[in-house]
């Protein structure tokens, strides 16, 4: 990876969601004109089961078993690190053939979280899907969402867009706002990134349909016009993740952005338990900004 740090990482494992992280990934840097890394990182090899290895054994032979199974070990590795050569070399190709001429790779050992806060200086965005390796075939999508996800939301410091199974190209998007410094933060972000630009915008707030609420939603409204938006506006009732899911199916929305922290309900879409429905229920991609 080189010291650019206007690259888009795109984070592969060879899950279901492989191919539309590749997708989004290369709709992303195309559109930022960034350059694009793809990272596959390896974790460590799972220790040796733990085996008791007293009793009768000779001292020859648990030495001859701990040989073998260190051997075993790091024959796992290789293969881990073969897989994981073969699978960059796919999306790469996958990459140029949508496009993009100069993907650049990088194979990593370690955990996919420290890896990735190890490297976020050197990123604009992040890319990566919701559902991770240990999602299992033929299981609803509704079920499994990647296991490092949430920790991955709640630390990273640099756009993040969670990416659904399969890849539609956004031709709109929605701005869950809540009012608070971070949600008018990410409508500055909408207004001035050219991943967003030209899109229909909608900007919803769950809450009670009072003028105070209007007046912050109207400030928000009166950014992306003058940004060049074509924008629309709506206050609905509800719980959050009901109320955003029921509005992106209504309106054929392509794309979901919000804010990482907040001080509304719409906070703990990333904090907490909501988090994990909302990226179940919807089929579009989350663009989460802290």
């Amino acid at each position: 990876m080189t010291d650019n740090k206007d690259q888009v990482l795109a984070c592969i494992d060879g899950s279901r969601s492989t191919e539309a992280v590749t997708d989004y990934a290369v709709w992303a840097a195309q559109a930022l004109a960034a350059p694009l890394t793809f990272l596959h990182a390896i974790s460590n090899p799972h220790a040796p089961a733990k085996t008791d290895l007293s009793g009768n054994m000779t001292l020859g032979g648990r030495e001859k078993l701990l040989e073998e199974m260190v051997e075993l070990e790091e024959k796992r590795g290789k293969l881990e690190r073969e897989r994981g050569r073969a699978l960059l070399a796919d999306v790469l190709s996958r990459a140029r053939d949508r496009g993009f001429d100069e993907p650049a790779e990088l194979l990593r050992n370690g955990d996919i979280t420290e890896v990735i806060l190890e490297l976020q200086d050197a990123m604009q965005m992040l890319v990566l899907g919701k559902q991770g390796k240990q999602g299992k075939d033929g299981d609803a999508v509704a079920m499994h969402v990647g296991s490092h996800l949430a920790g991955i939301l709640s630390m990273i410091h640099k756009p993040t867009l969670v990416t659904p199974l399969e890849f539609k190209r956004p031709e709109s998007f929605l701005i869950a706002y809540d009012g608070s410094p971070t949600a008018y933060k990410l409508v500055e972000m909408a207004a001035n990134t050219p991943l967003l630009q030209g899109l229909p915008v909608h900007i919803l707030m769950v809450g009670e349909e009072k003028q105070g609420n209007w007046d912050k939603i109207q400030a928000a409204n009166t950014k992306l016009q003058k940004a060049g938006f074509d924008t629309q506006v709506a206050i609905r009732q509800g719980k959050v993740d009901e109320a955003v899911s029921m509005y992106i199916e209504e309106k054929n929305i392509d794309l979901l952005a919000m804010g990482a922290y907040g001080h509304s309900p719409i906070r703990y879409l990333v904090l907490g338990s909501t988090t994990t429905k909302m990226i179940m229920k919807a089929n579009v991609p989350l663009l989460v900004v802290r």
